[in-house]
């Protein structure tokens, strides 16, 4: 399977820069815009990142600058300059390729944001110029859609978003492949069909990601002062989600009667478990200062490396 290049690269870095939180004012994860067949699909909602308080407490911009560093030179000014104009982040995955959309609701930028990129023009898209993006000796594809750039692996995932984002192809809006538990939260994560959840429960260390999964769905929140976040898994059997169920119930006592990790144990406090049906849901809510703190001493145990 190929790897997103400079896609994944940017994804990622606003979302680990980012971390957790976020609510109103908001530019939410809109299905309308990923191709219906599609493995899995994520969405950072950056504006309403930069107004929770877990985000000011770790940093803020700056916060997000630094973990920027880590982009490949060569491109670190247009991200940068993206990190300050850019809404929302979103991605989509198929069993081979994927794309990410980058938000800014500002045409012009996008467009003078390409011209800086090492790129080389190819066939338009439906009236929309697009382009290959040589990075180190990979290379991708990209375009803009007004304010919206669109970076994908291959010419037919750049095309497919195009035409998705037009409304000349169909998309998740509506689709029954979507839980319907997914929310709008500051980050969301889905995991549908046997391709992405074969893959996250071949690469996972939880012995509960490699039970037997239908779908999986995280996402995180801000809201009076807590940050939420939860995990949903729909389970293919009972069995699987007792076995699941009585892994975690496990674990959290194992934790909680730890004395290694004592700045963990208000967070292990925090969660529940709980199970309907199939469902298995995984919930937890902790007041942003204690997070902070949390955050704060993990980062001073395990320093970024310079």
């Amino acid at each position: 399977m190929r790897h997103v290049s400079l896609a994944l690269a940017l994804a990622a870095a606003l979302a680990l820069a980012g971390g957790l939180g976020g609510q109103a004012f908001a530019t939410p994860f809109e299905p309308a815009k990923v191709p219906d067949q599609v493995a899995a699909v994520g969405h950072l909602d950056v504006d309403a990142l930069r107004r929770t308080q877990i985000f000011a407490t770790v940093g803020g911009q700056a916060a997000l600058d630094a973990a920027l560093d880590d982009a490949p030179q060569a491109l670190r000014p247009v991200i940068h300059s993206l990190s300050r104009s850019v809404r929302g982040v979103s991605f989509w995955r198929d069993a081979d390729q994927g794309a990410v959309y980058v938000d800014t609701g500002d045409s012009r930028g996008v467009a003078q944001l390409i011209a800086k990129l090492p790129v080389k023009p190819i066939a338009a898209i439906d009236g929309f110029p697009s382009y290959t993006i040589d990075h180190g000796d990979k290379q991708g594809y990209c375009a803009a859609f007004g304010g919206t750039l669109v970076l994908a692996e291959t010419s037919d995932g750049l095309e497919r978003s195009i035409r998705v984002l037009g409304g000349k192809a169909p998309s998740l809006a509506g689709s029954n492949k979507l839980p319907a538990a997914s929310r709008q939260g500051v980050f969301v994560f889905v995991a549908l069909g046997d391709t992405a959840l074969g893959a996250i429960q071949k690469s996972a260390h939880s012995k509960v990601l490699q039970l037997g999964l239908r779908t999986l769905v995280v996402d995180i929140g801000e809201a009076a002062g807590q940050v939420t976040a939860s995990a949903r898994a729909e389970m293919r059997s009972a069995d699987a989600l007792q076995k699941a169920r009585s892994i975690l119930d496990g674990l959290r006592a194992m934790a909680s009667l730890s004395d290694d990790e004592p700045a963990l144990h208000s967070l292990i406090d925090a969660v529940t478990v709980t199970a309907s049906g199939l469902t298995l849901e995984v919930a937890g809510k902790l007041p942003v200062v204690e997070l902070a703190r949390l955050i704060q001493a993990t980062h001073e145990s395990h320093p970024h490396p310079k």
